[in-house]
């Protein structure tokens, strides 16, 4: 029982090495400590060196700026006017008795 633990903690950790090629024969190995800081990390050195970016967080990103876009566009087809800048700030409430104290 013991060793399908560690067999599966190997997986885990294979998982999430990774490793960088330099010179002719030298290599940095890394071990990222959770799949984001993977994905986080292997993506930034694909964009450096061109490559595309593959992980699901980069498609779950592009998925979201892509849908953004959309509905930017949509707007602009309804003839609803984005401004430029952004709204004044408002000015700080006179008091804050409308926050609650959870003390």
């Amino acid at each position: 029982m013991k060793e399908k633990g560690a067999l599966k903690q190997n997986k885990e950790v294979l998982e999430l090495a990774f490793s960088v090629l330099y010179e002719s024969d030298e290599y940095l190995n890394f071990i990222a400590p959770d799949k984001h800081e993977y994905c986080v990390w292997t993506d930034g050195l694909n964009a450096l060196l061109g490559k595309e970016m593959t992980s699901d967080y980069t498609k779950s990103d592009l998925d979201t700026l892509l849908s953004m876009e959309m509905k930017l566009r949509l707007l602009d087809l309804e003839n609803i006017q984005i401004p430029e800048a952004p709204p004044p700030i408002p000015k700080e409430p006179s008091n804050y008795d409308f926050v609650y104290d959870c003390n």
